[in-house]
């Protein structure tokens, strides 16, 4: 496996495992227990998902210790502002049974997130958050953010497949040494990515697998990948993507993939209102 250093000096892997609808409590419980036994460190879960005590039953479950995994989880917007998420944190620290926490991230620019963000800096110079991080964080907010902040996010967990490739954001987060991670890697809408020609004619060519390419396609990026996966044979294939390199001319066709279609676009109205109306 490899890894990414972050800005602030720390290594994270270069792919996850996440935990958005994974099931039931036992279901998920089980799910990072085997995702953990696969060879995964890094698990990103959120206060929204309401699984991080599951979560933190799989890292108990699995006998790995705590200090050898990386775990993100995210502040709701339901939790903005200075005093809520101070307590937030604390809820998490206690569901997910531990003293820290890798990194936290702001789930949405919504609500008053820069109190958030002067709480989580708080609780970063405590070190009780060894890193902070956005999440669905557009150029106009990262910006805004990384002009009116003391301690830069060290990730913007995003949607970002071959459908949507996100080249802008990506660009300036690059520039600010900001790491994306992918929440969606594959689109939520598997098929249509998986019946493209030119997926199907590269998992050909390398022979691996569709899926494995499209992970593969993200790792060269700098992208952070978290797919999602109760099987553990598809959990094993998708970890197992470091023994072979697009070339650049691969690389180059994949962006021929890219429709700049949204599966939850956070600018529009109608979007806004959708997450705001979500506890």
């Amino acid at each position: 496996m490899d890894f990414r250093i972050l800005n602030n000096g720390s290594f994270i892997p270069s792919i996850g495992y996440g935990t958005y609808k994974t099931g039931t409590e036992g279901e998920t419980e089980q799910a990072v227990a085997n995702a953990l036994g696969v060879g995964y460190r890094l698990l990103d879960t959120a206060a929204y998902y309401g699984n991080e005590e599951a979560v933190a039953k799989g890292i108990k479950a699995s006998g790995i210790k705590r200090t050898d995994i990386i775990i993100t989880t995210k502040i709701w917007h339901t939790d903005a502002g200075y005093d809520n998420t101070m307590r937030a944190v604390e809820s998490s620290l206690k569901k997910l049974n531990t003293n820290y926490i890798d990194i936290m991230l702001v789930h949405q620019p919504l609500g008053d997130y820069y109190g958030s963000w002067r709480a989580m800096e708080e609780l970063y110079d405590q070190n009780v958050l060894r890193g902070l991080g956005l999440s669905n964080f557009y150029e106009d907010r990262l910006i805004d953010l990384l002009y009116h902040c003391n301690v830069k996010p060290v990730v913007n967990q995003i949607e970002c497949h071959p459908f949507n490739q996100r080249q802008s954001l990506l660009q300036l987060m690059r520039k600010h040494q900001v790491v994306g991670m992918a929440w969606s890697p594959f689109t939520r809408d598997r098929q249509p990515i998986f019946d493209h020609p030119i997926i199907k004619s590269l998992a050909e060519k390398y022979g691996v697998s569709k899926h494995q390419i499209i992970l593969r396609w993200h790792i060269q990026q700098g992208i952070i990948p978290l797919p999602k996966a109760n099987n553990v044979s598809h959990m094993e294939a998708n970890f197992d993507v470091f023994d072979f390199k697009l070339t650049n001319i691969d690389m180059d066709v994949m962006e021929l993939l890219d429709q700049r279609s949204f599966l939850e676009n956070h600018h529009t109205a109608p979007g806004l209102e959708r997450l705001l109306q979500l506890k």
